[in-house]
Order: C-alpha cells, then structure tokens, then sequence
C-alpha cells in the first residue's frame, strides 16, 4: 500500500472518529500536562458554553472554579500507579456559571514515565446533583416534620411496615424497633381489621376511623389518613394517625348532656354576657310557648312580669357577674300572655381561664306546686283564724256573756229576797241598773250572732240605696244616752249623699264605731263624724274622730285580727269583748269598702271607712 493510500485511512479515521465524538451526550477532552487543550468535542464545547474554535485558545487551568481544586487533582493523577482517576469537581462557564461535572482522566506517560498529555471524560452532573440535594434536603425535611408532628406516621408497604415516627411509637406504646417488619394488622382492633383491609386492597386515598390496640392491650379510637406515595421506584402506604379517644369520650358525653338537656323536665336557658338568648331546649318551648326561632337572640326579659321587680333583677346580676349561683323565684309571663312560677337556678359558664362566656338558666314550672303551698297557706290562716274565731266565742261567751248574765242573776235574786224590806226608789235603781245591764248584753248578744251568720255565710246580705246622714243621725241615737253619762257631745258633720249598701250592716259598723269613741274619750270631749267624697266620685269615706286615751303604736296593726284582738277598759272603766272592731271590719269589707286607723297614745283616734256612693 503506497503511503498515499495509507494517508488517506487515516484522515478517514481520524474524520469518523471526530463525527462520533462529535455526537456523544458527553465531553472529551486531550489536554497537555500544563492544561493545553489539544483535543475537545463538540460536546464539551457546547457544555462549557464555548466554540470549537475558542475553546482550544483556553488553558483547562481557566475552567477550574478553584486553582486548588486544580492542584489536587494533578498531585492525585501524579502519584497514582494506576494512572487513571475519576472525581466530581467544579467548572465556571464561558458566562460564569458553575457547573458540576464527572471527570473521568486517564493520564498518558511516555517510555520515561513522564506525563505526555491527559484524556479524560466529563459528564454534566449538576441537576442530578441538584436532585440529589433536593432530595436530601426533601429527606431532611420529612424527618423533621415527622418527629416533630404529634399525628403518628407509619410507611408500610403491604401492611408491613417500613418506618415510624415517635409520635405513633408514643401513641402505641412501642419504640421504632418494636414496629419495624411488623404487620399494621397486629395492631388493629378485630371490629376495624376488614375496613382496613378492605382500603389496602383498593388503594383507598382519604380518611375514615378505627380502633387500635396499645401494648398494654388498651383500645384506642384513631383517625387516619392514608395515602398511596412512590418512594424512589416503588409504591408505599403512608398513614397519618390521629388518637381521637379523648375526643369521642367528648363526643359521647356531648351526646349524653345533650340528651339529657333536650329531655331535661326543666326549661334550659344559655345566654351570651349581655343576657341575650342563644339556646333553649324543648321545655321552654312547651313552658312558655315561644318556639326556639322566637326565643334566639331575645332577652329573658319577654317572661317578666310587673311582679318582678328591677331590684330582683340587680340582685340576680350582681350575684352571676361575680361568678356566684342565683337562686330564686320568678313569676312570669307565656307568649299567650297567662302568668307561671318559675323556680329559677342561674350560674355563669366559666372557661378554662377562668373567665365568664356564657350564662345558664334552669327553670322548673312550680305552678302546681305554688298553688298547693297557697291553697296549704290558706286552709292553715283559715284553721287559725277558725280556731281564733272559736276561741273568742267561747271567750265571750264564758266572760262576756256569762259575767252580765251572772250579775243579772244576782240582782234579781237579791231584788227578790229583800223586795219587802226595800224602798221604791232602791227598787227604781235596781230595775235602772237590771235594764242597763240586759240593754248591754242583748247588743252584744245581736253581735255576736250577727258575727256567727257571717262566719256560717248564712248572711242576708241584699244592697238597697240608704241616705249616709240618715242613717249616721239613727245610730247616734242609739248611743246618745251612753254619751250624755259622760257629757260627751256627737257632732254629725256627714253630707247627705245616698250611698249603695246594706243598711243593717253598716248601722252596726256605726255604732260600734260610736261607742268605742265614747267608751275612750275622757268626760266633756266631742266626737266628730264626718265624710269626705275620695277621688273619682264613686266612694265616700266616713270618720269617726274622738279625743280620748289613743292606742300604742304596736296595737294599731293587731285591731282588726281576730288571732291577736284585744280589748281594754274604757276611760270608766267600761268593759269590751274585743269583737267589735273585728265584726266592722268584715262588715265594711262585705260592703266593697275598706277600714283603717290613725291613733297616737294621749291623743285621741280616728276611724275611717269607705263605701260605695250609689251611681
């Protein structure tokens, strides 16, 4: 073959070769001991940014990021007996850019073992490590998140697991080496076993509830949320695990409280601070009849009544505000506007920093029970004023009754014994004396029937239109020799005005009222009657005023009670049964009026009554 020929193969060789080099993804490169590039492909031009025709105008020392980086890797390549090495090491582009490349040399020595020149093989691998970076810092950051997290963290695949975190390792009561290769199914409760596996077989995505068993065989309620990953090049099942036990105890007793309020025989009421309805239960609803849409975002206040008064209300603030219970009784008022008790129990809801949210009402309707203390309170005032009233007719007549009729007795016995011994004239005293005395007792005889008519109910009671001055002038009749005994002048001063009542009745108020004056004003003093028309022209109220003894301050309320009547000794020492106030205070009532006193000790007293003017 003539050296022509032989040229030509070689140059054809040579071209071949540079297309193939030309082609690869990677750089090649043939540099000089001291760095100068005689050889490079097009791709590594092309990755350090450069052309063909600069980059053999370059030093491979230029590329270097670092000079030392340089050094270190001549002294490795030169000390090293298999004359080959492979590094990662840094290179600066064209632009200034930094690169990460694989450099793989193998040096080339002549027969003196001297360097002739290096080839080597550079490889880009900036992104991948890059990715390798993202990845350990992704790595980095799970772990992180994972330890620190309190949701427990289990990676298994197929059921055995992989890896833990230390929250499930706590939760569980195991360490991470107690987990590891052991199958999730060991620690699932039985009644949550085939849900579980239902969701692995079908690579459910989502959350749903189990129960789990602890080391010490304690079951746990748990939330999970699972989830499908790839790791490197294989899938894996991560479930985050919630404990939700304290919850569900929550959750149950929640239930149980609700039930119990919804239930609750007694109206629940929750407030915010300003007292404004947030929540009632049914109850209230059937209690006041307001629904729970007209109840929400109301006051209480739509309940009250004009028989609660604004200091009740102070009283129940002062007590809750200051995180004390209120206790007491309501008499309020339903939607359809009929009045209900309330036996009310109000407290303030108190957070766990010990500040007031809320306020809670329970109220029981103690209607029926109110109405059976009232009808008990009544038969017991009743029972007392019954034996009272039996008390005072045995008293009068034991005393009252039976003293004169006494008295009466004896005269006329002593009248009859000693009549022929006797003048006419202590004949007339005896007879005055037995006339005064049956005049006395047949009035207090009338009272006291006329008293026992009206305790039986057995009362005639009809009304007819009298004239009040005509019949005031008819009972100062009756007492006016009773007054001339003590010069004791009666001044009617009465209007005459027609009045609607029952004449009989309040002829006898009258002259009790009369007499009492009498019985109590000292010897040449005036009683006065008078009348006045009150406010509205429908009633006329009658006085009888006198200036005698007056009565204590501590009597005064005790005059017209039957349990606590008493009777004195007149200024002559007259006698009283004490049923006279008691008898016009009833007669008064039974004519639609009222009575009452106004006395002072040394003074004198005043009687008033009302009656109703006829229209």
């Amino acid at each position: 073959m003539s050296d022509h020929t032989k040229n030509s193969d070689y140059l054809n060789r040579e071209k071949d070769l540079v297309n193939l080099t030309d082609n690869l993804p990677v750089g090649i490169y043939r540099t000089t001991a001291e760095g100068k590039i005689i050889y490079a492909n097009l791709a590594l031009a092309n990755m350090l940014e450069y052309s063909l025709e600069e980059i053999y105008n370059i030093s491979a020392k230029d590329l270097y990021l670092e000079n030392t980086e340089r050094k270190f890797q001549f002294q490795q390549l030169s000390g090293n007996s298999e004359a080959s090495s492979s590094l990662e090491i840094s290179l600066k582009t064209k632009s200034g850019k930094t690169i990460i490349v694989k450099d793989n040399v193998q040096v080339v020595k002549d027969k003196n073992n001297n360097i002739e020149y290096f080839i080597g093989v550079l490889e880009d691998v900036s992104e991948k490590k890059k990715a390798e970076e993202a990845l350990k810092e992704s790595q980095a950051r799970f772990k992180i998140l994972t330890e620190l997290t309190i949701e427990g963290i289990i990676i298994h695949d197929n059921g055995v697991i992989i890896d833990t975190n230390p929250s499930i390792q706590k939760m569980m009561g195991y360490n991470a080496e107690d987990l590891k290769g052991k199958n999730v199914f060991e620690f699932i409760h039985p009644d949550s076993k085939e849900l579980a596996k239902r969701n692995i077989e079908s690579h459910f995505t989502g959350t749903y509830e189990i129960k789990l068993i602890q080391k010490d065989k304690s079951i746990i309620f748990a939330e999970v949320e699972v989830k499908n990953v790839l790791i490197g090049n294989k899938e894996y099942r991560v479930v985050a695990v919630r404990d939700t036990t304290k919850r569900k105890n929550i959750e149950k007793e929640i239930l149980s409280l609700s039930t119990a309020i919804t239930q609750s025989p007694a109206s629940v009421i929750i407030t915010n601070l300003d007292g404004n309805i947030e929540y009632v239960n049914p109850k209230f609803t059937e209690v006041t009849g307001y629904t729970y849409e007209e109840a929400i975002g109301k006051n209480p206040s739509i309940l009250k009544t004009e028989h609660t008064v604004s200091d009740d209300y102070k009283e129940m603030w002062e007590t809750i505000t200051s995180g004390e219970i209120w206790r007491g009784e309501f008499l309020n008022k339903r939607k359809d506007g009929t009045h209900y008790w309330e036996l009310a129990s109000i407290s303030p809801i108190i957070d766990e920093k010990g500040n007031i949210i809320k306020y809670l009402a329970i109220k029981e309707d103690i209607t029926e029970r109110k109405k059976t203390e009232d009808a008990l309170i009544k038969s017991e005032k009743d029972l007392l004023q019954a034996n009272a009233t039996k008390n005072m007719f045995f008293s009068i007549i034991a005393h009252d009754l039976k003293g004169p009729i006494g008295n009466f007795m004896q005269l006329l016995s002593l009248l009859k014994e000693n009549f022929n011994d006797i003048s006419n004239d202590e004949k007339l005293d005896y007879l005055n004396i037995l006339t005064s005395m049956s005049s006395k007792t047949n009035n207090l005889l009338e009272d006291l029937l006329l008293w026992a008519r009206i305790q039986m109910n057995t009362l005639d009671f009809s009304v007819n239109t009298a004239n009040i001055k005509k019949l005031t002038k008819n009972s100062v009749g009756i007492v006016e020799e009773k007054a001339k005994e003590k010069n004791i002048e009666i001044e009617n001063l009465v209007e005459s005005l027609n009045v609607e009542i029952n004449e009989s009745s309040v002829k006898t108020v009258i002259r009790n009222l009369l007499s009492n004056a009498i019985k109590f004003s000292h010897k040449n003093s005036p009683v006065v009657l008078k009348s006045k028309i009150l406010k509205g022209h429908k009633t006329i109220e009658i006085s009888v005023k006198d200036n005698g003894v007056g009565i204590p301050k501590e009597s005064i309320n005790n005059l017209f009670k039957i349990e606590t009547s008493f009777s004195t000794y007149g200024t002559e020492k007259e006698k009283g049964s004490g049923l006279g106030l008691i008898l016009c205070k009833e007669l008064v009532e039974k004519n639609g009026g009222k009575i009452r006193v106004e006395s002072e000790e040394d003074a004198g007293s005043t009687f008033y009554f009302t009656l109703p003017l006829k229209k």
